[in-house]
């Protein structure tokens, strides 16, 4: 059986997708119904991802962090280590694991407080999939990778400017 949302081959009737996990069992194979679960299925994460972070190694400080944010209007970091993506460090850890300790932890180094080995998928990876593991895993970003190296980023908020073009083009 073939994932609808990666495209992965699996062992007909299991479950969920050995590659992106996306629950199968009530899947009948029938095709998208709507223009928008096409588009989902068929259009691939370049076509979305954006610039939207900055690249931070592992000895910039939370304080460093986040005052580049604010300079470029970022919203999170993509911690590399030698070229490799090994955390991701958002808005929401900044204000979920730094709330009233902010004197206290500015001056640490960000790889104690990011998010350690996070999920990133492939530029040619259906949009769907980053919304599968997004809804399934609590993400608002994701790392995306051409060639295992970072070529962007996909945010719940670039998908949702997509998702507003595509009912604008069907509604007009």
């Amino acid at each position: 059986m073939q994932c609808p949302f990666c495209n992965c081959d699996n062992i007909d009737g299991v479950d969920a997708c050995i590659r992106c996990k996306v629950d199968l069992s009530d899947f009948t194979g029938s095709e998208a119904e709507s223009d928008i679960e096409r588009a989902l299925l068929k259009n691939h994460l370049e076509s979305i991802s954006t610039k939207d972070y900055i690249e931070a190694p592992m000895d910039w400080t939370v304080g460093d962090t986040i005052r580049r944010w604010n300079e470029g209007g970022h919203h999170c970091a993509v911690v590399v280590d030698n070229g490799v993506v090994v955390g991701i460090f958002t808005e929401r850890d900044a204000l979920r694991k730094l709330a009233g300790q902010w004197d206290k932890l500015c001056h640490d180094d960000i790889g104690q407080h990011m998010t350690s080995n996070p999920v990133t998928l492939s530029c040619d990876d259906p949009i769907a999939l980053a919304l599968n593991h997004m809804m399934v895993g609590g993400y608002r970003h994701i790392p995306v990778m051409r060639n295992e190296k970072l070529c962007g980023i996909v945010s719940v908020r670039d998908i949702l400017s997509y998702l507003a073009l595509r009912f604008d083009d069907v509604l007009t």
